[in-house]
């Protein structure tokens, strides 16, 4: 079963060195989630010693390891000789998709945002015919949206959020949905429009997973925790100092220290005065619910 697989795989490290994290007393050997594992090394050299630990392991316990599809993905530097893994060589690769996030060399979310994008585009296209039907209630359809396409388009949210230019393109995409939901062309205002049929942005949906995320995680018991309660310092803004310094400045504490505007309340942006000659009427539009 896969329990017993973890419990089976759960020593996998064991003899490796790892990586040094500036702040951390320990070393990181790698990551490890079910059957996927990700092998952390500051050289060449200690690379190799870690996969020879690896194949070590897999000898011992009569495995197997595809090495065609493993990758090794070098930061700020190239490889010195070819990596091999019991006997066949590891290739190298410039990103490579862990757990459906995309990593790549430049440790920025372009890959992840670009394959959300993808994702849900193709996820609109399939259900084109079901959203431009008109005898399927337009709650079926906002619940489709809100369902499958913002989890699609969302995932990974805890990294990109907080900034609405990096979900521009994924929001978009869900922006055609929603345009065929409420029969209305290119020239609607979609902040209101989204706000009529109770679709909130992609900015607020991965804002609010950021900062749920920098309150939880401390509380893990994963190497996350460590790496959020001793941030590495840097010239440039790093994930946890980024959160931090958006969470200090959008969201307050109450006297109890609770966040006002956590799990879920996010703030957008202020919202838009109202005037009773402006008040919205799409809803007069919309198929009776």
């Amino acid at each position: 079963s896969p329990i017993l697989f973890d419990f089976f795989i759960n020593d996998i490290f064991k003899g490796v060195r790892g990586v040094r994290v500036p702040g951390l007393t320990s070393r990181i050997p790698g990551l490890l989630f079910a059957d996927d594992a990700v092998l952390l090394a500051e050289s060449s050299a200690d690379l190799q010693t870690a996969l020879n630990t690896i194949t070590e392991w897999s000898d011992t316990w009569e495995m197997a390891v595809n090495a065609s599809k493993r990758g090794i993905m070098t930061i700020s530097g190239e490889l010195t000789t070819d990596m091999t893994l019991q006997g066949q060589k590891v290739n190298s690769t410039d990103q490579y998709t862990y757990l459906g996030y995309i990593m790549n060399s430049k440790w920025d979310v372009s890959g992840t945002i670009k394959n959300n994008k993808n994702k849900v585009r193709k996820a609109v296209y399939a259900a084109y015919s079901f959203l431009r039907r008109s005898d399927v209630l337009t709650a079926l359809k906002i619940k489709f949206i809100n369902s499958v396409l913002m989890p699609i388009g969302c995932y990974g949210g805890d990294t990109f959020g907080m900034s609405e230019s990096r979900c521009k393109p994924i929001q978009s995409e869900i922006d055609k949905a929603i345009r065929m939901v409420a029969n209305v062309g290119k020239s609607a205002a979609m902040e209101r429009t989204s706000d009529e049929l109770g679709i909130s942005s992609v900015f607020k949906r991965t804002s609010t997973a950021r900062e749920r995320a920098y309150h939880k995680w401390p509380t893990s018991k994963t190497w996350i925790a460590d790496l959020i309660k001793a941030p590495m310092k840097a010239r440039m803004a790093t994930c946890v100092t980024g959160s931090a310094r958006w969470i200090k400045k959008f969201c307050s504490q109450d006297s109890n220290g609770h966040w006002e505007n956590a799990y879920g309340h996010t703030p957008d942006r202020p919202a838009p005065v109202e005037h009773e000659n402006r008040r919205p009427k799409i809803q007069k539009f919309l198929p009776l619910l």
